[in-house]
């Protein structure tokens, strides 16, 4: 058993020794960006119009309101897609605090007043538009997986009524003034998280990445053209925005006052809980093979050759003469007078050395 054990130490150390290419046969780690983005108008000007028509019904004094709103959501998710050539393995890494979440809503409001008197009947011109918006953003660390610290990111943007708007009524009647204020009350709720990234393999599999810095095989195909591995980020969206306008409008017709209040006007906004596939980017790596071992003799000199050229100094011609420039005939011979060096290279004279311990070790143990 001991000599088997010495057998087996030593031909395992003359591998590391001898072919010390072999232990750096690991393969590459390369990078490929990956930052999807998304940006997407939920609701146009056009698709959120609202017309109160003249308020209130049958009113000497009416008013009337034009409003149209939109709202737009943009996700960036900057960062790298990682593939160990070793392993085989994928994993994504996002740049730290470089992702972005952002939730828009604009609003445009156009008035209008009439009054209707047995004194005066007058109605106004389009008052405005007067236009109102809010851009609520976050910064954090992609990709909002699962096991992300900063998943979910959430927007929220919350105010009670407050003046928008105070129009001045400027009729060309003397016996008529008044003024229009308009209060506007904002609920805006929003949030993002990713649910998976998914990535088509060589081989056609589809593998989902569900944890934040999550590693998993990933196919590379046979080569030798670069891999190219699709993916996809799908994320859950959530938005519930609130916005509610409240009309205040006072006109004084001679020496009479009319006020209209306590109306409020809602405008639709599109409430949203689903989940959205980001662009699709093409991760590229080049294919990368482990390199074969140099042709030579295995003791790690491709040339198979480690006595260098025979015609230099120290060596002999065709006669068996030496070849030196001279001197002292014995001056080339080591103290053992075996005519070779005293001084082994480094790498040759730790190989065995360790040999040399191995052995003693492996008698050692048999006696």
């Amino acid at each position: 058993m001991a000599w088997r054990s010495f057998i087996s130490g030593t031909a395992m150390l003359c591998v590391v020794c001898l072919c010390p290419s072999l232990v750096d046969a690991a393969g590459p780690e390369e990078a490929s960006e990956f930052s999807p983005f998304y940006e997407e108008m939920l609701l146009g000007f056009e698709d959120a119009a609202v017309d109160t028509g003249w308020i209130p019904a049958n009113s000497p004094v009416q008013l009337r309101l034009f409003a149209d709103a939109a709202n737009t959501v943009m996700i960036d998710l900057p960062g790298t897609a990682y593939y160990d050539w070793e392993t085989e393995e994928l994993r994504f890494e996002g740049d730290p605090m470089a992702g972005f979440f952002e939730y828009d809503v604009g609003l445009e409001i156009v008035a209008s007043v009439k009054v209707d008197v047995s004194l005066a009947q007058w109605e106004s011109d389009l008052l405005g538009p007067y236009d109102w918006g809010i851009e609520a953003s976050e910064m954090f660390t992609p990709y909002l997986l699962e096991g992300s610290p900063d998943r979910p990111v959430t927007l929220t943007e919350k105010s009670g009524a407050f003046d928008l708007v105070s129009i001045p009524l400027v009729p060309d009647i003397i016996i008529l003034s008044g003024n229009l204020d308009i209060a506007l009350f904002v609920d805006i709720e929003a949030s993002l998280q990713c649910n998976r990234i998914e990535v088509l393999g060589a081989d056609g599999e589809i593998t989902s990445f569900t944890l934040e810095g999550q590693s998993q095989w990933v196919d590379p195909g046979a080569g030798p053209d670069d891999v190219v591995l699709p993916a996809t980020a799908f994320c859950q969206l959530q938005t519930k925005p609130t916005l509610i306008m409240y009309p205040h409008l006072v006109v004084e017709v001679l020496f009479d006052e009319y006020d209209i209040a306590g109306i409020e006007i809602p405008i639709d906004l599109p409430v949203i809980d689903e989940e959205i596939a980001l662009e699709t980017m093409d991760l590229s790596y080049p294919y990368w093979e482990e390199p074969e071992d140099e042709p030579g003799d295995g003791d790690g000199d491709p040339a198979g050759d480690e006595g260098g050229d025979s015609g230099e100094d120290g060596g002999f011609d065709e006669t068996g003469g030496e070849t030196g420039t001279g001197g002292d005939p014995g001056a080339s011979l080591g103290d053992e007078g075996c005519n070779c060096s005293a001084e082994d290279e480094p790498g040759r004279g730790l190989g065995w050395s360790a040999l040399g311990l191995l052995a003693l070790a492996g008698l050692r143990r048999r006696r």
